[in-house]
């Protein structure tokens, strides 16, 4: 199953559920309530039928009337709400209507009272006066429970009623209460509520079935985004890009997909500039071996001392870059083998210039180191062979890129837990732009790529990767002597 339409059930079935709960609870308390409601109303039409039939029974003292005059008993039990409908009848009938009026009259402005001081929270307390129909459920019988009008048993009526009058029973009223009528006024009412509700709900059903749609679509939109994006990348097109559509965790997994696909097409440039570099690199002194080797064989140049010289040297140039190589590819994998022991850095550099020496008087370069003898002992972490290979290095690209008659500057300082090692040279120097270059594998200033002052451009990429291992840091600056300056920062052991 797709992830779309994961979003769409789940959304779906999770609003059918809430409409589904939502419509029973509001049906069952509606029910409850309307239920309440007309058990109230038709026990308070009850009452004032016993007000009226007391009233008629304290003047006539019998039930006669009622027995013999069914319009009477339906004024009773059923009185018109509307004075402009009242029809002329007798004087006890009109007394009668007049009483029941001033009754009816009375009641309502109770009832406005109340309703002022709480207003209504249930729309059925506007329902027409003769929905419920209470005056045809009601049944009166004498003080001998004989009927007078309405059913003939009085067990008949689920609700009876005593009527009195000086706390004496002169009658008995009875009543059907409507929720035990089939097809009564209020089970109408209800049954007409429930298919309103029923209806809305199918609107609500249709409207939750369109938004989990539009939903699933919107939240699916920016996944399909990334699926799209990692299949370009399997295909090997690292230059694709996703644009994000969210600040959520979405966006967020769009942000590092771009930068993954940055970093793999990166890698991809440098893997191809490596194959290049390389295979120029090896051409050089091959094209130099074999040239050489031909004219020997020809007969051109002699197989003397000279040129068997020449040879070894170019062999020598080979031997380096494999060497150089064979370094950085181990670094890559880990398995470049460091010896961490603690040794005295300052020592190591020591060794490191003296053995340099030479090659500084050969370039005529003045070599500035006092402060290393009045230092002392400084002791880290650290594998003597590779941070020896590591100082070799930088003085190896100092006597090559700086002018001869020019000036060499080594200091050392400690900074709270740190030893800062310092080596400025004097012109040339190197644009601010291409210092951060330097540490790529290949790069050189130089662009002859003339191996006798370039190198190989692997000298400082190898000196990042020791100085890294050993929990340091090096940079590249403007020297103030005009050339480059290199810093290098390491952890000193007992601080």
């Amino acid at each position: 199953m797709k992830l779309i339409h994961k979003f769409f059930l789940a959304f779906f079935i999770t609003n059918i559920t809430l409409v589904g709960l939502m419509l029973a609870f509001i049906y069952m308390s509606f029910t409850v309530e309307f239920n309440s409601f007309v058990e109230k109303e038709e026990h308070q039409h009850l009452s004032e039928v016993k007000l009226q039939l007391v009233k008629l029974y304290s003047e006539l003292e019998s039930w006669e009337s009622i027995s013999e005059n069914t319009q009477l008993w339906r004024s009773i039990v059923a009185p018109d709400k509307n004075p402009n409908n009242t029809k002329a009848q007798s004087q006890d009938d009109v007394s009668l209507n007049s009483y029941i009026q001033a009754t009816d009259k009375e009641r309502i402005a109770n009832q406005q009272t109340v309703f002022k001081n709480k207003p209504p929270s249930l729309p059925w307390l506007n329902l027409p006066a003769d929905l419920l129909q209470t005056g045809k459920r009601i049944s009166l019988y004498d003080s001998d429970k004989e009927v007078v009008v309405g059913r003939t048993d009085i067990d008949e009526n689920p609700y009876i009623e005593a009527v009195l009058l000086n706390n004496k029973v002169i009658g008995w009223i009875g009543l059907v209460p409507s929720n035990l009528v089939e097809n009564s006024p209020a089970e109408a009412f209800l049954s007409a509520q429930l298919h309103s509700y029923l209806l809305i709900t199918l609107f609500v059903i249709l409207l939750a079935f369109v938004m989990a749609i539009v939903l699933s679509k919107h939240l699916i939109k920016p996944i399909k985004q990334i699926v799209n994006g990692t299949n370009a990348l399997t295909k090997g097109e690292f230059s694709s890009r996703i644009v994000p559509l969210t600040k959520d965790e979405l966006g967020t997994l769009s942000n590092n997909f771009n930068e993954l696909a940055g970093t793999l097409e990166h890698n991809q440039q440098m893997r191809f500039q490596w194959v290049s570099d390389t295979s120029h690199e090896l051409r050089t002194p091959l094209t130099v071996l074999r040239s050489h080797l031909l004219a020997v064989q020809d007969g051109v140049f002699v197989a003397d001392e000279k040129r068997i010289s020449l040879l070894i040297s170019q062999v020598d140039n080979l031997n380096h870059i494999v060497d150089d190589l064979a370094q950085l590819a181990n670094s890559d994998t880990a398995s470049l083998t460091y010896s961490k022991v603690d040794v005295d850095v300052v020592n190591i550099l020591q060794e490191s210039i003296e053995s340099y020496t030479a090659r500084f008087k050969a370039h005529n370069l003045k070599v500035s180191s006092q402060g290393l003898q009045r230092f002392g002992a400084c002791l880290i972490s650290g594998d003597k062979d590779r941070l020896q290979q590591l100082f070799l290095n930088l003085l190896e690209n100092t006597c090559r890129y700086t002018d001869s008659g020019g000036q060499v500057s080594i200091e050392i300082n400690q900074l709270g837990s740190e030893l800062e090692i310092t080596l400025q040279d004097s012109a040339p120097g190197v644009l601010p732009e291409e210092q951060s270059k330097l540490f790529e594998r290949f790069y050189r200033v130089e662009k002859s790529r003339n191996r006798d002052f370039g190198g190989s451009g692997l000298g400082l990429s190898l000196c990042k990767q020791i100085v890294e291992v050993h929990g340091g840091d090096i940079s590249l600056d403007d020297s103030p002597l005009g050339g480059l300056s290199v810093k290098i920062t390491f952890p000193v052991l007992g601080l």
